[in-house]
């Protein structure tokens, strides 16, 4: 009888420790959640005040830019402007 209580008594304290492990687990995952949703709702602030690249550049502009680091660059203005049409569509697509 004294082997068996014995048992339970470890089996008792075995399942108070995984209920206070279960405890600090289900916390841990509240908090993780919260902070899930605060980087969400950061990246999609983020995403909508930040102005897209094709907002930024005209395509003269992004021309300019390119032709003063690459002198030599064969791009011409409607390749700038197939450029900003692609990234604008990369962007609707995300």
């Amino acid at each position: 009888m004294k082997a068996a209580n014995k048992q339970l008594a470890e089996w008792d304290a075995e399942l108070n420790q995984l209920h206070e492990r279960n405890g600090d687990l289900v916390l841990k995952v509240q908090m993780l959640e919260q902070e899930l949703k605060e980087a969400q709702r950061s990246r999609e602030a983020n995403k909508n005040s930040a102005p897209t690249l094709a907002e930024f550049l005209e395509p003269a502009d992004l021309l300019n830019q390119l032709k003063g680091r690459r002198k030599k660059s064969k791009a011409d203005l409607a390749d700038m402007q197939t450029v900003l049409e692609i990234l604008s569509y990369l962007e609707e697509s995300d």
